[in-house]
């Protein structure tokens, strides 16, 4: 890691266990910068070489994205397959994709990372041959790849254009009907669909993995105190230092919560993150232009921890930034979800169409 940095080593353990592996153990080191070469330094490469035959590793997960020739030092020196947090999480989210769309951004999102790591090999593939004044085949195999992939990628971003397109009629029509929309947002893995579902009825998927939901759902509810019925949006969860190809591929999917009239940011309670979890949060809300939407702050999974509502926000309080318009909930009881149905209720009558 780099000097004052925190590695998240829970996070990354549970998202390499959601692809179905065993965490046998971690290595963390401090260090002002990287090691072009072999990105922790030959010294600690050995070291974890050695750990690696302790525990009986068989993979090695970094948790900075690393360039191509120091995945191919490390493989070299370790003599073990090694990934990074990104691929990870775009192995995850490929292996969650259900939906059309989804397997299209995913695609999409490989594909980008495809193209930056294709960069990284530049000067590898130059070498692979031709002379002084000349365009080496190293060089014509570095621009065969990069077309193909390139094209692939305006194929995809075509696709995905036609399913924003279709959503961006639907939000006209909804606008236009007076249907307020509330995006259930938030970090990965706190509780959004089973507050959707606890909400709306709907059948959602819910497991407690990361990125269990991929794909915006939308049901309704009827607020009986102001006889209106609204729309409820399961979207895609959030994480901290996203990669900027999911960011880019589904642009269009996190369109659908900076298209809402209200967001709900869930967080959970019980996670010793919720400061690092809250940054991460607005941080995105802030990227795809839904920082400044009217706002109710969910704390979820009350039923995990002791006390009264004012035990509660002393939880909480001064460790996450725009608290104020809070509700404490179980998603999973349904204590609570009388108190987030009036918060929604007082926003909507102040909202115009």
């Amino acid at each position: 890691m780099k000097h004052g940095e925190q590695p998240d080593i829970e996070e990354l353990s549970g998202l390499v266990e959601a692809l179905g592996y065993k965490v046998v153990g971690s290595v963390v080191q401090r260090r002002r910068s990287f090691d072009p070469s072999t990105y922790a330094g030959k010294g600690k490469i050995e070291e974890l070489k050695r750990f690696a035959e302790v525990k009986d590793a068989s993979l090695i997960v970094t948790y900075h994205n690393l360039s191509p020739s120091q995945i191919r030092n490390i493989e070299r020196a370790t003599g073990l397959k090694v990934r990074d947090r990104t691929e990870i999480i775009l192995d995850i989210f490929a292996e969650r994709a259900r939906t059309k769309e989804a397997k299209i951004q995913v695609e999409l999102a490989k594909c980008y990372h495809q193209l930056s790591r294709l960069r990284g090999k530049g000067k590898e593939l130059s070498r692979l041959g031709g002379g002084i004044g000349t365009r080496g085949p190293g060089e014509t195999l570095l621009e065969t790849e990069s077309r193909t992939i390139r094209r692939r990628i305006y194929s995809l971003k075509r696709e995905i254009e036609k399913y924003a397109k279709r959503r961006s009629l639907f939000t006209e029509r909804r606008k236009k009907s007076g249907l307020v929309t509330v995006a259930v947002a938030g970090y990965t893995n706190v509780g959004k669909s089973t507050l959707v579902k606890r909400l709306t009825g709907e059948e959602v998927f819910i497991k407690n993995i990361p990125f269990a939901t991929l794909d915006t759902r939308t049901g309704r509810i009827f607020l009986r105190g102001i006889n209106r019925k609204v729309l409820i949006t399961d979207t895609v969860g959030f994480i901290k230092d996203i990669p900027h190809e999911l960011i880019a591929s589904f642009k269009a999917t996190l369109q659908e919560v900076a298209d809402s009239d209200i967001v709900a940011v869930v967080y959970d309670i019980t996670s010793p993150n919720l400061e690092t979890e809250s940054e991460a949060v607005e941080r995105i809300l802030k990227e795809i232009g839904a920082s400044d939407k009217p706002r109710i702050t969910v704390f979820n999974k009350i039923d995990l921890v002791e006390g009264n509502e004012e035990t509660f926000r002393l939880i909480v309080a001064g460790r996450i930034k725009n608290s104020e318009n809070s509700v404490f909930l179980s998603a999973k009881t349904g204590e609570g979800i009388d108190s987030f149905l009036r918060k929604v209720e007082e926003i909507v009558t102040t909202l115009s169409f």
